[in-house]
């Protein structure tokens, strides 16, 4: 993907136009399509200004994906955290897209309504959470953690939920810089679950 830098581009003075001139801009059906990334198309676009932090900790609660790879995912887990509201979602490179399309649509456009940080590396959040008091839960299938139904829900304001990636889960790195490890229970008919169903199962448990 193309990164843009310069003030002057074509693309970036038309857009720059487009908010000066009108919010709304009519397109026919043929333009409209060509735009579009998929052919079930519902004729509404929007040209949205990105507003994303980083290697920046919030106060309050957050959700923290180290090198999340499926926007699928990234997206449902934007959703799960505007339904709880954790307004911090954070995402340690290297990992997918925040605006990836497809997890905007998975998000449901909660993603819009987050605050969206990149972390370049776990040492940047580790640096980050350095005296800052933040309890920090992570997700582990390994003898290292203990089954969520024997946790407590957490009251801190200032907590945080650290997922791993797809792949390979968190990173013995990563459950260095947690107060405690968790695993759903599961019957043996299946080996894990997916990483927004994870997700969703812990953050409901431990927050409300």
């Amino acid at each position: 993907m193309e990164i843009i830098t310069s003030r002057q581009n074509p693309k970036i003075k038309e857009i720059r136009k487009l908010i000066a001139d009108e919010k709304r801009l009519a397109v026919d059906k043929e333009i409209y399509a060509d735009l579009a990334i998929k052919k079930d198309i519902q004729g509404v676009g929007a040209v949205v200004r990105q507003k994303i932090s980083r290697n920046t900790l919030f106060d309050g609660a957050g959700v923290v994906l180290e090198n999340i790879a499926n926007p699928g995912n990234l997206g449902a887990i934007a959703r799960l955290c505007a339904a709880f509201s954790i307004k911090n979602l954070y995402v340690i490179k290297p990992a997918v897209e925040f605006f990836q399309p497809e997890a905007v649509r998975a998000s449901m456009g909660a993603i819009f309504h987050l605050s969206l940080v990149y972390f370049d590396s776990l040492a940047e959040l580790k640096e980050q959470l350095n005296g800052r008091g933040f309890a920090v839960i992570g997700t582990s299938l390994q003898d290292d953690s203990v089954d969520l139904a024997m946790s407590k829900p957490h009251k801190s304001s200032n907590l945080l939920f650290l997922f791993g990636g797809e792949a390979k889960g968190l990173s013995s790195e990563a459950k260095e810089i947690c107060d405690s490890l968790v695993k759903i229970p599961i019957s043996g008919a299946v080996d894990s679950l997916n990483l927004a169903e994870s997700a969703a199962i812990v953050i409901y448990e431990l927050s409300i």
